[in-house]
């Protein structure tokens, strides 16, 4: 959680439309990540930095093309989306509050630039599902845009889409708050997948873990061997969790939920996975939201967002031309 000093100047950006919610990283939002990189024993440094014109027109684009129905959801609850290098992740998402009362202000959503600004939306995906994974031999490839729809912007909006998977986390009361000491009571979210064990933490259903989940470590020194590739995603196919890095957590897990179904399901985009060896194509993936293990997960995403056919992208034509 981040306090702040100046409650009033975060507030008032709640009164701007999305697309103008854009910002150089703040010194005390800059200030915190620091301490957390080097907590976490990470040598990122974070710096701000204001996007060029064309950095700008993608963040805008990826925006104005999100449905209506998630700009409702986290209008009311994004402070901003702050803009920085050295992160040590691509987007992170954190709670606001006021330093003299606590009062929580929303939520804000840091990019980092270093790594995005040079990657098109298939290179993004494939260069992050492959972060666990070191060495000659196996590789993953990722297809999330048709080579016509291959952009950056499309990068930002499904990387922004996972982020404010969390925004809605922390307006809902369907897991429980991030910040706060796990309570126990139910969440309809939560309980599709994981409990809370003796120690207070949490551990997927006996059902739905399965082999290296809880050693694949996306942004951390811990590579695992590219055979492990096999492994872990043979695993993922028979559990009902959308993605790697969902199964690492609850928050990520509805994130990638809320990131793949809005993307796939809503706007009627590709999201595959191909193995591959030294290059050479091997098998594909399954579709998750194709597959009947995520059936539970479907019902929460269609109570969350209503049913596909009747969602409207958030932006008109002449605004769609214009992005």
């Amino acid at each position: 959680m981040i306090y702040t000093s100046e409650p009033q100047a975060w507030s008032a950006l709640l009164r701007q439309p999305l697309g103008e919610r854009i910002l150089p990283l703040p010194d005390e939002v800059r200030e915190f990540v620091h301490q957390v990189n080097m907590a976490s024993g990470m040598d990122a440094v974070p710096v701000p930095c204001t996007p060029d014109g064309a950095m700008l027109a993608d963040l805008r684009a990826a925006l104005a093309r999100m449905p209506a129905v998630v700009h409702a959801l986290v209008s009311p609850q994004l402070l901003g989306v702050c803009v920085g290098r050295g992160l040590g992740s691509s987007g992170v998402t954190d709670i606001v509050a006021d330093a003299v009362d606590g009062r929580i202000l929303g939520c804000i959503v840091l990019l980092d630039i270093d790594l995005l600004e040079t990657h098109t939306a298939n290179s993004w995906a494939t260069w992050k599902e492959n972060l666990p994974f070191g060495g000659p031999g196996f590789s993953l490839a990722a297809t999330i845009a048709e080579p016509h729809d291959d952009t950056r912007a499309n990068a930002l909006q499904f990387l922004l889409l996972h982020e404010f998977g969390h925004v809605v986390t922390a307006g809902g009361t369907f897991l429980p708050r991030w910040w706060e000491p796990v309570p126990a009571a139910t969440f309809p979210f939560l309980d599709l997948s994981w409990g809370v064990n003796a120690q207070g933490r949490f551990a997927p259903w006996e059902g739905s873990d399965f082999a290296l989940r809880g050693v694949v470590d996306f942004y951390g020194t811990n590579k695992l061997d590219s055979e492990a590739i096999l492994t872990a995603y043979s695993g993922l196919e028979g559990s009902d969790f959308p993605s790697l890095y969902g199964a690492t957590n609850p928050y990520d897990d509805f994130a990638e939920c809320f990131a793949s179904y809005v993307h796939h399901e809503l706007l009627g985009r590709p999201y595959a996975l191909r193995v591959d060896y030294d290059g050479v194509p091997q098998a594909t993936l399954d579709s998750f939201w194709a597959s009947p293990r995520s059936h539970a997960k479907r019902a929460f995403m269609r109570a969350l967002l209503g049913e596909p056919a009747a969602l409207p992208v958030a932006n008109d034509a002449h605004a769609l031309a214009a992005a």
